[in-house]
């Protein structure tokens, strides 16, 4: 699990400690920054088989260093994926994402919602409740042509 912000990495943290306590196996919070060279990323943490990702595409300018960090940490399996929740906010940033993500061979698929009732529950509160459009689930798989 990662952020950009050292104060959410100490957050992430103390969370992992109380969910998982000594376990071994338990998931690990890091500092990671888009803008770092992706092969050194890929060297320090290695590859994973799922990336998920939730409000990370606000800003047109961080859209291609993102998606080149997924692409780089992105593991290799056919079954390997990104799953992103984005909440649309810019017609013009949805078509950079998407585009972005084919130039670097990722193919994406949106994901139905509708049987969510998580997804439900939130779209009942006030600030939801005028867009029930607002939230999007996106798979992204590296491209098998």
């Amino acid at each position: 699990m990662t952020d950009y912000v050292e104060e959410a990495v100490d957050l992430i943290d103390m969370n992992i400690a109380e969910t998982f306590g000594n376990d071994n196996k338990r998931p690990k919070a890091a500092i990671i920054d888009w803008d770092d060279d992706p092969s050194v990323l890929q060297e320090h943490h290695g590859t994973f088989d799922v990336i998920i990702g939730s409000d990370v595409v606000y800003w047109p300018e961080l859209i291609e260093p993102l998606i080149r960090t997924v692409k780089a940490l992105l593991s290799n399996k056919p079954t390997s994926r990104f799953l992103m929740l984005y909440s649309r906010r810019n017609p013009k940033v949805d078509v950079l994402l998407f585009r972005t993500a084919q130039k670097y061979g990722l193919d994406s698929t949106e994901l139905s919602l509708e049987q969510n009732t998580v997804y439900h529950a939130v779209l009942k509160h006030p600030v939801y409740i005028e867009d029930t459009d607002m939230f999007h689930l996106y798979e992204f798989r590296h491209s098998h042509k």
